[in-house]
């Protein structure tokens, strides 16, 4: 029987994260077990204990890297020279892109034990990020508008794109069998979201 390869704590925990990952690009979160990450990896079954205590807490660091690139993804346009209302379109872009790439994490980050019957506060700081990232494009467009009102134009924003993902990733949106689309519809969903948005 040939040794089991040795690791190191950093290591082990990064190999074990980019085998979940790629678990649940595959097959979704609902069956992954730290014993079938630990099978995969080569470690023993007790192994990956030492960083992740319970399936849950694997789930989360999964959900947190999701969020993180997303994060990363938001600090990109915040730094850019696009216009705020640009940056609000690009913010809703992004995400839609994110989900087109990663249904099943995406289903981790949004739909799963982690978030239902109580949100995990760890993720709700991520989206509360997410809220106020928007948040503050909308502002720097409208600066005259009340704080009551840019939450409620962030949150509609908000529903559109997100409901726009979920439909798409379940297969509600099809183009019209007679016609084929000459547009990005993600494109025009995102700013058609961002004129409401932006209306005085």
């Amino acid at each position: 029987m040939p040794a089991k390869k040795p690791y190191h704590r950093e290591n082990l925990r990064r190999d074990l994260l980019d085998a979940g990952r790629e678990y649940v690009r595959q097959h979704g979160h609902h069956g992954l077990s730290i014993r079938t990450l630990a099978q995969q990896v080569g470690v023993s079954p007790g192994a990956p204990y030492h960083h992740f205590p319970d399936r849950r807490s694997l789930l989360l660091a999964l959900a947190i890297e999701g969020f993180e690139e997303m994060l990363y993804g938001a600090e990109q346009v915040r730094a850019s020279a696009m216009t705020p209302a640009e940056k609000l379109s690009r913010m809703g872009l992004l995400f839609i892109r994110f989900a087109e790439a990663n249904p099943c994490l995406l289903d981790l980050m949004y739909e799963s034990e982690l978030t239902s019957p109580v949100l995990d506060p760890q993720l709700l700081d991520y989206q509360l990020k997410g809220h106020f990232n928007l948040r503050d494009h909308l502002t720097a467009a409208l600066p005259d508008i009340s704080d009551e009102e840019a939450d409620l134009r962030v949150i509609a924003y908000w529903s559109a794109i997100y409901g726009f993902a979920s439909m798409r990733k379940k297969g509600v949106i099809r183009p019209s069998e007679q016609a084929v689309p000459s547009i990005d519809i993600a494109e025009a969903i995102v700013a058609r979201a961002a004129l409401a948005a932006l209306a005085d």
